[in-house]
């Protein structure tokens, strides 16, 4: 049998936490890798997860309810909390909620539409804020929950199962895996050149500059021996011989992707029935 997952086994065996590697750390650099589970979310088929987080994208924006971006983010907060993700785990957690709460000034201090609340705040101005910031929170929390509970192979099997080229579900694969890899490689060489004197104590942009200069080269080196070694690989198993290939492992839809699934159509007829505002 043709199976695609025996390309993976280089990508498992990179992405793996290298040896004397701190548990910390690793926790710290691989914080967006699927996280392993055995909760509801976990166990959807990836299709319907991906489906879902689609539609509640284009649900928060497409409808001005201040009341959906809210309780879109409570679910998001509500199924990280029971798929044992704790929401300020999630990384750069602190910075979109700055963000959020910089939208809802913003909104609230220039809009001028509305009865007064307090000073040049005004009702309307409050709630365009929270809509703003209720939108940004949602699509960020439902992300995070996705890619905690997705496994990317499972998630490339799923999609070439549907239609996509088994060549697109590798690259997509290789990206998802090889991104945490790259990302613990840069912090080592980082550490290394500021060891060696490397002048990273200038501040604002130029600081930022440095770190881009000096990291460009390392990594770049590092990303084509990475993909000699993957082309080596898929060359010696005949990758892309042939038009279509197997999976190691097949996906069955369980009666729970079902009833998310007819949950899901339900939800968008009801938004057609209700009428989606159109710019």
């Amino acid at each position: 049998m043709r199976m695609c997952g025996s390309f993976f086994s280089i990508l498992d065996s990179q992405s793996q936490i290298p040896p004397g590697v701190a548990p910390i750390e690793a926790d710290v650099r691989f914080a967006m890798r699927y996280q392993p589970g055995q909760s509801t979310v976990h166990t959807l088929h990836p299709a319907v997860k991906l489906a879902w987080l689609l539609w509640v994208t284009v649900a928060v924006f497409a409808f001005d309810s201040v009341l959906l971006s809210v309780v879109a983010t409570g679910v998001a907060v509500l199924l990280l909390w029971h798929t044992g993700i704790a929401p300020w785990r999630i990384p750069a957690v602190g910075a979109w909620l700055v963000m959020g709460l910089a939208l809802l000034i913003t909104h609230a201090v220039l809009v001028r539409e509305g009865e007064p609340v307090l000073g040049p705040v005004t009702d309307l101005g409050l709630l365009s804020g929270i809509l703003a910031a209720g939108r940004l929170l949602a699509v960020i929390l439902m992300s995070a929950l996705f890619v905690r509970t997705t496994e990317p192979f499972a998630l490339a099997c799923a999609l070439m199962r549907v239609g996509l080229p088994y060549r697109w579900g590798f690259a997509l694969v290789t990206a998802l895996r090889l991104a945490s890899v790259f990302r613990l490689e840069a912090h080592h060489v980082y550490q290394a050149q500021w060891v060696r004197g490397v002048a990273y104590d200038a501040r604002g942009v130029r600081r930022w500059w440095l770190v881009l200069r000096h990291l460009s080269f390392p990594l770049l080196v590092s990303a084509l021996r990475t993909a000699q070694s993957l082309s080596l690989s898929m060359e010696g198993r005949a990758f892309g011989l042939h038009s279509r290939r197997t999976c190691i492992r097949e996906l069955h839809a369980t009666a729970r992707d079902y009833v998310a699934g007819t949950m899901l159509v339900a939800s968008v007829l009801a938004a057609v029935g209700w009428g989606v505002p159109v710019p």
